[in-house]
């Protein structure tokens, strides 16, 4: 079955390999230094995973809310920052 997502990029002309690349490149980025800590912050504040599911279905705010606490840090904006870097030099936009 196709996600969502990948009927998404299908529509917007990208191929498979396409696809593939770009899934291996953010699996990559997910496994990255900066985005387990980035991670590790967002944990300590507690009430990740219910914010998860909440955006998976339709409401993001709670996400929200914590991601601009987080920018709201040096320390956070700096690894936002790192990570966005690294998802544009390996071409994921």
């Amino acid at each position: 079955m196709i996600s969502k997502n990948n009927q998404e990029a299908a529509g917007k002309g990208m191929s498979a390999v396409e696809l593939m690349k770009n899934r291996a490149v953010l699996a990559g980025l997910a496994g990255s230094d900066d985005t387990q800590r980035l991670m590790t912050m967002l944990q300590k504040q507690g009430g990740v995973q219910q914010a998860a599911k909440a955006a998976a279905a339709g409401d993001p705010s709670h996400l929200m809310t914590m991601v601009e606490q987080l920018m709201s840090s040096k320390e956070g904006a700096d690894l936002v920052a790192r990570i966005q870097q690294q998802a544009r030099k390996a071409g994921v936009e």
